[in-house]
């Protein structure tokens, strides 16, 4: 895998084609929730191969986890810039309330209470809460990914799911379990 990672970076095509296979449908549901708009996260997600494609050579590491990373950063980045164009200021996060509810389940109709629970999650916390929770990166590659101290986003991670579970009190008249 070292060695993709190395071919990606030296401009290697069927190294971009693969690693695009490897990513291009993990990267489009990640955008997805955090957009909450499948057309969006599709041209978000072609945008991010482009700059992987044109920007391989800058990546500082040819391990598989700083490329995954490095990668997600890129999608982050140009959906906060879509966010900022539009002027949204409700980004996604997990539909989380514990530890055991956090697990996504791929059927449609949970899918979508899961986007429509993390509409309501501030941008801040909505990242770092999709990130841990829906595509399970540890805090330290979060940390790294989103230029912030391990202890900041678990605290954002926190808030985010503290904020669903008092929403859905709020909502439901109780406990949502």
């Amino acid at each position: 895998m070292d060695d993709l990672i190395a071919k990606l970076k030296a401009g290697d095509e069927a190294a971009f084609k693969e690693v695009m296979a490897m990513y291009k449908k993990p990267i489009f549901n990640y955008l997805s929730l955090l957009l909450g708009n499948r057309q969006s996260a599709e041209e978000l997600t072609q945008d991010t191969f482009v700059r992987v494609y044109f920007k391989a050579r800058t990546l500082k590491s040819d391990h598989p986890q700083a490329a995954k990373a490095w990668i997600y950063s890129i999608a982050t980045n140009l959906a906060r810039s879509e966010f900022r164009k539009k002027r949204i200021r409700h980004m996604f996060s997990l539909t989380d309330l514990n530890e055991r509810q956090a697990a996504y389940h791929p059927d449609i109709e949970a899918k979508f209470q899961a986007e429509q629970l993390l509409a309501l999650v501030p941008e801040k916390w909505r990242v770092p809460l999709v990130m841990k929770e829906l595509d399970n990166f540890s805090f330290e590659e979060i940390a790294h990914m989103l230029n912030k101290p391990i202890g900041t986003v678990k605290s954002l991670v926190f808030r985010g799911k503290d904020h669903l579970k008092k929403h859905c009190l709020n909502v439901q008249g109780g406990a949502h379990v």
